[in-house]
């Protein structure tokens, strides 16, 4: 499918909240590479910056003939201007200079000036040192001086302000201005950068998107508050992300139903009961899907059995459960046989739904779950229950959910907003359509929106962060799944 609809507006494919998410996310690297740019700037400046001094001599101009009448003068004073700017181009004086100065060439600028109104005429030179400088005003005013009658006999030139060694550069090296463009628009051109690969990315960022990139239909979205997400940072929040708690949104349980209503419908269609719920990679916030799913369908006067499918990771126990409660058996012990489905099965009265939970890690979990016992427990609990729904662990980690999937009746993938790639999506999906149990769609989770935009869930939209009640945090730490190479059946 087409990643990007061409008949919809360009501005409109842009998904303003996960571009800036992404540039701010990558701040910090955007910011190191602005310094490094401007560092190098002010490198090459430095390198390519060269001290100059200047040092001058300021004349008085005056006529032979008529020297007490101004104009003379100035008439005087325009011409040597004219002819001594002419002359201190020239080769002649060139020579004459590094003769004198015992070199064969040197690098300076020199000028003569008439200041303005005046018989004044000021003679500068520009070296890059004030040695040399001083070295080559004294050589130019002594040829200047042989010179003067070539140029005009009715001219006199008198020294007012002989020339000084400088004592400082004209120009000190600030590369700041430098540094500070820069920096500015290096970090514009990173922030581009990280906006455009922000755009280019080809995971699911809405509901159209879903449709269009993936190979499924959505049965539902469930919006992300970005206050609670801030609350939970700040450890300000600790509720459950349940609809059954009194704090819950009516926008959040209305979702919930929606989603479970759609399950439902398509559950009695295809005579289903046994439902597992995935997805594709860890964080996505499938184990909280899966609670409220159950939990919805039990408020509909259905019996329901909800279950820890997760050997390695079990997350709803902390979920569903107080701290100070303890399982007097497991779903791992259910499947080993060392425990009764009695003692197993635990009801809760006051969500009125039954629960089979785990709280250890087993290492050979997909042998576990590949047993006859597990299909024959399916059987068992088919008679006994309207729905049985399996969270499961995420596809990209492990089998558990295909194996699952193919001793269920229908399976739901939720798709964490702008997480996964559509192509590892759609292969997720593919591996489900190929198992016994029905593919349902996809449960859009945790969309985020800017301020000001779509209205989003009250609360309760930060599904895969929820703290120590369960979250799929740990689930980073799936990279020791390495461990259970050992063999070993639980830690």
């Amino acid at each position: 499918m087409d990643s990007k609809n061409n008949s919809t507006p360009f501005l409109d494919q842009i998904d303003l909240y996960s571009v800036i998410r992404d540039v701010v996310r990558n701040l910090w690297v955007i910011l190191l590479a602005a310094v490094a740019v401007s560092l190098i700037v002010n490198m090459r400046a430095r390198i390519s910056f060269q001290n100059t001094y200047t040092t001058s001599a300021t004349f008085v101009v005056t006529s032979k003939t008529d020297s007490n009448y101004s104009y003379s003068n100035l008439t005087a004073a325009y011409t040597a201007a004219d002819s001594f700017t002419n002359l201190l181009n020239s080769s002649l004086l060139k020579k004459k200079v590094c003769q004198d100065l015992g070199v064969d060439s040197f690098n300076a600028a020199m000028a003569a000036n008439l200041i303005e109104d005046t018989n004044l005429m000021t003679l500068s030179v520009q070296a890059d040192s004030p040695k040399t400088a001083y070295r080559i005003i004294r050589s130019v005013m002594k040829s200047m001086t042989e010179l003067t009658p070539f140029v005009s006999d009715d001219m006199v030139m008198e020294v007012l302000q002989e020339p000084r060694v400088p004592t400082g550069a004209d120009e000190h090296f600030s590369a700041r201005w430098q540094m500070r463009r820069a920096f500015v628009m290096s970090a514009a051109l990173f922030a581009l950068a990280f906006a455009y690969l922000s755009y280019q990315k080809n995971t699911v960022k809405g509901e159209s998107d879903l449709e269009s990139k993936l190979d499924s239909h959505c049965l539902g979205v469930i919006y992300r508050n970005n206050k609670v997400a801030v609350d939970r940072l700040l450890r300000k929040n600790k509720n459950k992300l349940l609809v059954t708690e009194l704090n819950a949104s009516f926008e959040f349980v209305e979702r919930l139903k929606k989603i479970a209503g759609k399950i439902s419908s398509a559950a009695r269609k295809e005579g289903a009961k046994v439902i597992v719920v995935t997805s594709v990679r860890e964080h996505e916030g499938k184990s909280t899907v899966s609670a409220n799913l159950a939990l919805t369908l039990a408020q509909q006067s259905k019996e329901v059995l909800l279950v820890d499918g997760d050997l390695r990771r079990p997350t709803l126990n902390r979920l569903l459960l107080e701290p100070d409660e303890k399982l007097e058996a497991t779903f791992g012990e259910l499947l080993l046989g060392t425990t009764s489905p009695t003692k197993a099965i635990r009801y809760d009265k006051k969500r009125e739904i039954y629960l089979l939970l785990n709280n250890k890690e087993y290492a050979n979990s997909t042998d576990m779950v590949s047993a006859e016992s597990m299909s024959t427990m399916m059987d068992v609990f088919r008679n006994s229950f309207d729905y049985i729904i399996i969270d499961t662990p995420p596809m990209s980690l492990m089998a558990d959910a295909e194996v699952l999937a193919d001793q269920s009746d229908m399976s739901v993938l939720v798709v964490k907003y702008d997480t996964a790639q559509a192509e590892d999506i759609n292969e997720a999906i593919d591996s489900l359509r190929d198992c016994r149990a029905k593919f349902a769609g996809c449960v859009l989770n945790e969309v985020c929106t800017l301020p000001g935009g779509r209205r989003m869930v009250g609360g309760y939209g930060n599904y895969g962060h929820y703290g120590r009640y369960g979250h799929y945090g740990h689930y980073g730490h799936y990279g020791d799944y390495a461990y259970y190479g050992k063999g070993t059946d639980q830690k």
